[in-house]
């Protein structure tokens, strides 16, 4: 039996996952991964926000280290954190996390129940992104996806971040042209909440491999931390060509946040 491929996981939460699933995942091939921000935060309040941040690079990112992953970060205010005083301390301090070359976006951040409040945090968001030049790692909701998703291209075109510079993750066959078109790039998730490796696999074919990229969210509640090699053997069986695998499961995910890829 041959070596895995070696796989870049773009979006992945350590946090909620044990040593043994990172063990699991380096050997299914995952060779680097991004870790994100998300909404398990104890609370919605700048110290947690702040602390949260803190872990992932001082507790989690190590562990990755350890188990193999080379492991970079992205950090942000998840939709379901956003507090309600107290966001633009965490704003403030987010560019100070950029030194040193680990965190290599902003995220996640978008909109997942929508309004206001969401909106407000979004959108500052992409303002530190258009002003530092920043990648920005965005995240749509399992419910009223299509809406949500659509309200999330208009306000980042309001915004006049480039293009290039955003990941839509979460997409799925209804949202997928549409983010491509902006010139987003695109990021499909192996999870029981999003999509299965054979409807990811009928993305690619579809869509071909330009700017989307193959992640699992494992962490996220009850994922699935072999999807993204289920998927990659999928594609390879479906003979979709060797390049093709390579860019959807690494070479898109290292180009995207300018790191070298797995």
């Amino acid at each position: 039996m041959g070596s895995p491929l070696p796989l870049f996981d773009a979006h992945l939460h350590p946090d909620g996952l044990s040593d043994q699933d990172l063990a699991t995942l380096r050997a299914f091939g995952v060779e680097a991964a991004v870790a994100l921000a998300h909404h398990t935060a104890p609370e919605a309040t700048s110290k947690a926000l702040l602390g949260q941040f803190d872990a992932l690079l001082g507790t989690h990112l190590p562990r990755l280290e350890r188990a193999g992953i080379r492991a970079y970060a992205a950090l942000g205010v998840h939709p379901q954190r956003v507090p309600r005083r107290g966001l633009g301390e965490v704003l403030a301090a987010l560019p100070g996390y950029f030194r040193g070359g680990k965190v290599v976006a902003l995220g996640e951040t978008g909109l997942h129940r929508g309004g206001e409040l969401e909106e407000e945090c979004f959108v500052e968001h992409l303002a530190l992104a258009r002003r530092l030049s920043l990648r920005v790692v965005v995240h749509t909701p399992a419910l009223r996806k299509d809406t949500l998703t659509r309200r999330c291209l208009a306000l980042i075109r309001a915004a006049k971040v480039s293009p290039g510079q955003v990941l839509v993750d979460h997409a799925r066959p209804s949202t997928l042209k549409g983010v491509l078109e902006c010139g987003h790039w695109a990021g499909l998730t192996l999870h029981p909440d999003a999509l299965s490796g054979e409807e990811a696999v009928a993305c690619v074919r579809e869509f071909g491999a330009v700017r989307l990229i193959l992640n699992s969210d494992a962490g996220d509640g009850a994922s699935d931390i072999v999807g993204l090699a289920r998927a990659a053997h999928l594609m390879a069986k479906a003979k979709l060509s060797p390049h093709v695998v390579r860019l959807v499961t690494a070479r898109n995910a290292g180009a995207f946040f300018r790191v070298s890829e797995a």
